[in-house]
């Protein structure tokens, strides 16, 4: 992966910023870490996609956090900025306290060994998107404050965030990763390493169009929302699952990695024509920024524009795994 910054980008860059000095909250143009540049959102210190097999790289995906509920790993998530992670509103049951809930950082298993690295979190507030629909999985977005910031560092960085209204082109292969069942109600086995997997993305009317064969609901009353994205295969077979949900499909936008989804629900298990749905995070963007005190997606955290990217094709594998027209959770 390019880990170089273009000469734009250099050209804005505070000059205290390429001494490697921390920045005023007010004067930082990307998320300023004081030991280089490249600790901006998006741009891990690790890179190699492994391209022919299914496990990723301890720093490789240094924004992936694992969501916990009383200890266990129930959903993937997103490090979007020192305190705030971003995951989907199907995660937390109304029901459960908050204390229940924790978050997980800078691990590549979802239940590391003692002396392996990691950092646990507790939550201090879950919001839900106030338009949320269970029923549809419209609005299938929240926000997770942490109790006490984490401090960035190889293991642990913010993906960048795509400014409002960013177009996704059908056809741009993006990365998908987490800690789901490997098949069918079939957990993933010991050390539980996360997964990677490369996708296309599937533009929203044929995606719609797919997932109204063979089912009941009337071509006129859509399936596929305008707050969602599609990303996978027509013939199936690799897809993101269940316990993968509320985690990262993320794009790698000029060397930036930018997250475009937030993985929510799916048909079953990598089957043809269903393939895995995600909620658009620029259909958010504004909502996010509004939440989250000092976040500016016009400055710090934010991206490239995303459209007219056309990546090469690498098939990978990962676990297939879901339930039908079900959100895409861990039981």
């Amino acid at each position: 992966m390019e880990l170089a910054l273009t000469a734009t980008l250099l050209a804005l860059l505070p000059t205290a910023l390429q001494q490697s000095t921390p920045l005023p909250a007010n004067l930082s143009v990307t998320r300023a870490w004081a030991r280089s540049l490249d600790s901006e959102c998006g741009r891990p210190h690790v890179s190699g996609r492994i391209l022919s097999g299914q496990d990723a790289t301890l720093g490789e995906w240094p924004w992936q956090v694992s969501l916990r509920e009383e200890g266990q790993h129930v959903c993937g998530g997103t490090l979007i900025a020192e305190a705030w992670v971003l995951t989907a509103a199907h995660c937390f049951d109304q029901k459960q306290l908050l204390s229940a809930y924790s978050v997980l950082l800078g691990s590549i298993s979802s239940y590391p060994q003692a002396e392996e690295p990691q950092e646990l979190r507790e939550v201090a507030e879950v919001i839900i998107h106030p338009e949320y629909l269970p029923e549809t999985s419209s609005a299938d977005i929240a926000l997770v404050q942490l109790a006490s910031p984490v401090t960035y560092s190889d293991l642990i960085l913010p993906v960048c965030l795509p400014k409002p209204g960013d177009p996704l082109d059908h056809g741009t292969w993006c990365w998908v990763t987490g800690w789901g069942n490997i098949d069918l109600s079939i957990p993933l086995p010991p050390p539980f390493t996360l997964k990677e997997l490369s996708l296309p993305l599937i533009d929203a009317p044929t995606c719609d169009g797919y997932y109204h064969e063979n089912s009941d609901t009337p071509i006129q009353e859509p399936i596929i929302l305008e707050d969602m994205l599609c990303a996978g295969f027509e013939s199936g077979q690799k897809d993101a699952c269940g316990g993968d949900s509320g985690g990262p499909l993320v794009c790698d936008v000029g060397g930036v990695w930018v997250q475009a989804g937030v993985v929510s629900w799916g048909s079953a298990c990598g089957l043809p024509k269903r393939p895995g749905v995600y909620i658009n995070v620029s259909t958010y963007a504004t909502w996010i920024a509004s939440t989250i005190p000092g976040l500016d997606l016009h400055t710090e955290n934010s991206s490239p524009r995303l459209a007219g990217l056309f990546f090469p094709p690498v098939l990978l594998v990962l676990g297939l795994l879901g339930d039908t027209f079900a959100p895409l959770r861990l039981a």
